[in-house]
């Protein structure tokens, strides 16, 4: 098996294939495109069409990647062109999918119950026939102050907004939560997190803590509670319940991850504030697990897991993903903590924070995605990036 990687370049419509052979073959003079097959020495190397892709091989260009040896490879470069066009406009690639919206809530008849997703605890009433509907964008409110800052009287406007409470047997709907009233929460269902409620200052900001919340019964992150402290008493005023803390009953026919809703929250924050760096924070332990530069947030890539240790079975495959240079913070060495130290300066920085587990499992996502790649390939050292010296690169999943 001829290790192979391949990346869509959309904007050139390009496909820049990676293959590492023996140093005793020549890959200028023994590769061949035979209808859309890749072949070397007559051995088919990849079938494109069974990943959907045509190309043609009339401005075929073979060279070596690099000048060194890897694992006893030499690595070449191979560049056809993409006779297809890119199937999303520009714009429409910032676009990302919703999931488990109002309407498709709206269509169960049924009673709806919503459990956490560890160990299907009952989180709210079912017995209530609830309204269903969706939040504004989250970041709404930015948008209409930047909005009114240019009306003649923008104070007639500011007194009339206000912000979006819960009510009871109204369940609202936002990207990656929906927002409960608390009388429609199963009694004694959920539970402060005692680690974050204890960081919390009263004292300083707002009169309202949005402080995260815990299953009762399996401890495990589903939320976050908003409280007031009225005589001397943490007083719950809301809850956000985590798409990808919990499960719909009925089951909806799509059962999104925590990367789908992940991927939500880069691209709409990177739409709105123009950032493409980010922190990823735990929220109970508040350690900073990984830094992400946003690199290409909608691009194809082709590979055979040839250059991955794993022993899978070599089959072609092709995803959709946002590719990201990233640098992994859970080693705490000089390195990291340096660049660390660098970003959280960096206003430019968005911080994003989720529980702790989803965070673990997020860095070991980006890990195992970067060995597709050929290893000369997997870090990025370029001089003119000081803020991205020997970070990886890896790839986080798109739907399609």
């Amino acid at each position: 098996m001829i290790p192979f990687y391949a990346e869509e370049l959309g904007n050139i419509n390009t496909l820049r294939v990676t293959l590492s052979t023996k140093p005793t073959c020549d890959v200028a003079e023994s590769l061949e495109i035979i209808d859309n097959v890749m072949l070397l020495n007559g051995e088919t190397i990849a079938d494109l069409s069974s990943v959907d892709v045509v190309t043609s091989a009339d401005d075929l260009v073979v060279a070596r990647a690099t000048d060194t040896i890897e694992d006893g490879l030499i690595p070449w470069e191979v560049k056809l062109s993409l006779v297809q066009k890119p199937n999303l406009l520009r714009s429409q690639q910032t676009d990302v999918k919703e999931w488990w919206t109002s309407k498709q809530l709206l269509e169960q008849t049924s009673h709806k119950q919503i459990c956490c997703k560890h160990c299907d605890q009952a989180l709210i009433d079912a017995s209530v026939d609830y309204k269903i509907k969706d939040l504004p964008s989250e970041h709404w409110y930015e948008l209409v102050e930047c909005w009114i800052c240019h009306e003649t009287k923008p104070e007639e406007h500011r007194s009339r907004m206000r912000p979006i409470l819960a009510r009871a047997n109204l369940l609202l709907v936002g990207t990656t939560y929906f927002l409960i009233h608390p009388e429609n929460i199963v009694t004694d269902s959920i539970e402060v997190d005692t680690i974050v409620a204890n960081r919390v200052n009263w004292d300083r900001g707002t009169l309202t803590k949005w402080i995260a919340v815990n299953c009762s019964n399996c401890k495990n992150s589903i939320g976050e509670g908003q409280y007031c402290i009225e005589n001397d008493e943490k007083q719950l005023l809301a809850v956000k319940l985590y798409k990808f803390c919990i499960r719909v009953q009925p089951t909806l026919s799509e059962q999104p991850t925590f990367t789908d809703f992940f991927v939500s929250d880069l691209v709409n924050i990177a739409k709105i504030h123009a950032t493409h760096r980010f922190l990823i924070q735990g929220q109970q332990s508040q350690q900073t697990y990984v830094l992400i530069w946003l690199f290409n947030w909608d691009t194809n890539i082709i590979y055979n897991n040839g250059y991955s240790e794993q022993n899978e079975e070599h089959t072609l495959r092709r995803e959709r993903v946002i590719k990201v240079i990233y640098l992994d913070c859970t080693k705490e060495d000089e390195h990291s903590q340096k660049y660390l130290k660098l970003w959280l300066n960096d206003k430019s920085t968005d911080r994003l924070i989720y529980p702790d587990s989803v965070c673990s499992d997020l860095v070991n996502e980006l890990n195992q995605s970067s060995l597709v790649q050929p290893p000369y390939m997997r870090k990025i050292n370029h001089p003119a990036m000081i803020f991205t010296q020997n970070f990886s690169i890896g790839f986080i999943k798109r739907s399609a």
